[in-house]
């Protein structure tokens, strides 16, 4: 499962990076965005059921860094705000690679 979040976060990066590149495809790579958050929702979901207790650690955009429980993370994939101002594709691909090494 950590090799598919890892997967779906890179995947999420690199469209959002090439983004401003296609204009006559930005429609679609928003539709995109939107749909791969959302399933990246799902699979942190999916974790946190089986890990309850599991959180990640994430820094705000004033640097202060809180703990989010897996399941709050999950929800806030669904909100483009959360996730810039959590950073929060990098810091559940960071968990995930963290988790696998473990």
């Amino acid at each position: 499962m950590y090799r598919d979040i890892l997967t779906m976060c890179w995947s999420i990066k690199e469209v959002n990076k090439n983004l401003t590149d296609r204009k006559s495809t930005s429609d679609f790579s928003i539709r995109y965005l939107k749909n791969a958050c959302s399933v990246l929702a799902e699979m942190m979901r999916k974790m946190s059921k089986t890990m309850p207790d599991e959180a990640l650690n994430v820094v705000d955009k004033k640097g202060e860094k809180k703990s989010i429980s897996l399941h709050d993370v999950s929800e806030m994939l669904y909100d483009p705000r959360k996730i810039i101002e959590f950073n929060l594709i990098d810091s559940i691909g960071r968990w995930a690679r963290n988790r696998m090494a473990a």
